[in-house]
C-alpha cells in the first residue's frame, strides 16, 4: 500500500490506536519542519545544518520507514560528513522527494488509517 512508510513499525512504539495517532502527528510536524530547514540550509549552502538535520532526520524518519529507505537514509548521513557542500547537494536534492513522498503516506496513514479505524 505505501511505497516508503512501514506501519507495523509503528506497533514497536505505540501499543493503541491513540498513541499511533500521536506518533503519526509528532511525525508529520518534525518531518515537514525538518523538510523546509533542509531547503532553507540548502539555499545558504550550510553545511553544518545539512548535516545536523540529516543526523536529525536519520534518527527518527527511520522508526517509521521501509527498510530500503532507512538505509539510504543513514548512508547520506554517514556520507555528509566527509563531503562537500557540491558532493552533498545533489544526494540531498534526490532524497528530498521520496521524504515528501514519505510525509505524504504519513499524512495518509494518520487520516485515513488512525483517524477512522474501522
Amino acid at each position: 500500500m505505501y511505497s516508503h512508510l512501514d506501519p507495523d513499525r509503528a506497533k514497536d512504539f505505540a501499543m493503541d490506536n491513540e498513541q499511533m495517532l500521536n506518533l503519526a502527528q509528532t511525525f508529520v510536524s518534525s518531518l515537514e519542519n525538518d523538510l523546509q530547514s533542509v531547503q532553507q540550509a540548502l539555499v545558504a549552502e550550510d553545511m553544518a545544518a545539512l548535516h545536523r538535520l540529516l543526523h536529525t532526520l536519520k534518527g527518527y524518519v527511520t522508526f517509521l520507514c521501509q527498510d530500503a529507505l532507512g538505509q539510504q537514509l543513514i548512508a547520506l548521513e554517514a556520507g555528509s560528513r566527509h563531503a562537500d557542500f557540491a558532493q552533498l547537494k545533489p544526494q540531498v536534492d534526490a532524497m528530498l522527494p521520496v521524504l515528501n513522498g514519505l510525509h505524504s503516506e504519513v499524512l495518509h496513514w494518520k487520516t485515513t488509517v488512525l483517524q477512522n479505524p474501522s
